[in-house]
């Protein structure tokens, strides 16, 4: 198990943004733990597969807000250069970087993980 200010540190987010804003541990872990099952990452690379820009765009906006309210530094920059890729339709440049998108979700998630171990 690590800490929650160590698990931010592994997803290069920033703790005393998040910290400043939800005032408590307790209230932090609860919103992180119902980040692992959010379905937003899950639906964009759905629309991926479907070539569907604009539930692309969707998913791809509501994990960009979640990451941001939730100092997940990493994977919103991620997330919201994506979007703004997907923002006006399909874009074969967004679909090859989902890929580093999977990547950065995948190193918060498990961040997260580790921290409630």
């Amino acid at each position: 198990m690590i800490t929650l200010s160590e698990c931010y540190e592994k997803m290069e987010g920033n703790y005393l943004d998040v910290k400043t804003r939800l005032r408590s541990d307790r209230l932090i872990d609860k919103f992180l733990k119902k980040f692992l099952d959010d379905p937003s990452f899950s639906q964009f690379m759905q629309a991926i597969d479907e070539k569907n820009a604009k539930d692309a765009f969707m998913a791809l906006h509501t994990l960009k807000g979640i990451c941001q309210n939730l100092g997940m530094g990493a994977l919103y920059e991620s997330a919201n250069e994506l979007c703004e890729l997907f923002r006006l339709g399909w874009s074969d440049e967004g679909a090859s970087k989902s890929t580093t998108l999977g990547v950065v979700y995948e190193q918060t998630i498990n961040a997260i993980k580790e921290h409630f171990l």
